[in-house]
């Protein structure tokens, strides 16, 4: 991989002549129109002046990817503060230059500078039926769900994803963590939306659509809706999304632990 990512190149946008390209770029990978509401150079300003990470990476001098990040804090039980962690609002990679390694070199970036300035989490929220992403978030960093917002910005009205709920997986990563395990291949023939448990590990598999489907119909949309409610009742019930990867027969699964690393007694479905 280092040979692959030698010639992406990231670096802080901390001025405000390094914004516009990434503006830019955040709103040609969303598809948004002139007047779609986007991240602005006030937001990004008030980001790195205040704790925030801003990060861009450029191939041979093109900008390939953006990034940006809050810091967080956790409330104990009685509202007071707790320990900070990094969140991540956005990451965004060009269309034409995916699957190079820029995701994976600006997470990198972005773990090395939360841990220099002490901080050793960083989560952001995620489409769970986006599973390209989600195999890069949870197989490639090693990163795991610690919950689930079902529709957690309302119904999209803009770009891309324009009339879809905004169900999201809440992702978890460790940055000082021991090396995640690296899970087996799920077994090919699974019903999508009908968890099943893996006799060789005792985890729970869940099919998903492997094909995404821009511009879907309503009967898409309400489909994939019941499955997003089966993951999240999952997660509601004490279990972790670690690991999705494709099936010989190129459907998308989902490995789900108990939080307790038991083997799973029963599996959760919506009430």
């Amino acid at each position: 991989m280092a040979a692959m990512t030698e010639f992406i190149k990231v670096n802080e946008l901390n001025e405000l002549d390094s914004w516009s390209d990434p503006i830019t770029l955040y709103r040609d990978v969303f598809g948004l129109k002139s007047d779609d509401p986007a991240p602005s150079s006030r937001l990004l300003a008030a980001l790195t002046h205040n704790g925030g990470i801003v990060l861009g990476a450029k191939v041979n001098g093109l900008l390939a990817g953006f990034s940006y990040t809050f810091l967080g804090r956790d409330l104990t039980c009685e509202g007071h503060a707790a320990s900070l962690y990094h969140y991540m609002e956005l990451l965004v990679v060009r269309a034409e230059l995916r699957n190079l390694g820029v995701g994976r070199v600006l997470m990198h970036r972005l773990r090395d500078i939360s841990l220099a300035r002490g901080v050793d989490t960083v989560r952001w929220a995620y489409d769970p039926l986006r599973t390209d992403n989600a195999y890069f978030y949870l197989d490639v960093l090693g990163a795991r769900s610690r919950g689930f917002a079902p529709n957690l910005y309302g119904v999209e009205d803009t770009g891309r994803d324009r009339g879809r709920p905004t169900d999201r997986i809440l992702a978890h990563w460790d940055l000082t963590a021991p090396p995640h395990r690296h899970w087996p291949p799920p077994p090919a023939g699974l019903d999508i939306g009908n968890p099943a448990i893996d006799p060789r590990s005792g985890t729970v598999l869940l099919a998903v659509p492997s094909v995404y489907g821009e511009h879907p119909s309503r009967d898409l949309v309400v489909r994939q809706q019941r499955i997003c409610a089966v993951l999240g009742h999952l997660i509601a019930d004490g279990f972790h999304a670690v690991s999705c990867q494709r099936a010989t027969d190129g459907q998308a699964v989902y490995r789900l632990i108990r939080r307790d690393h038991a083997e799973p007694s029963q599996i959760g479905r919506p009430r």
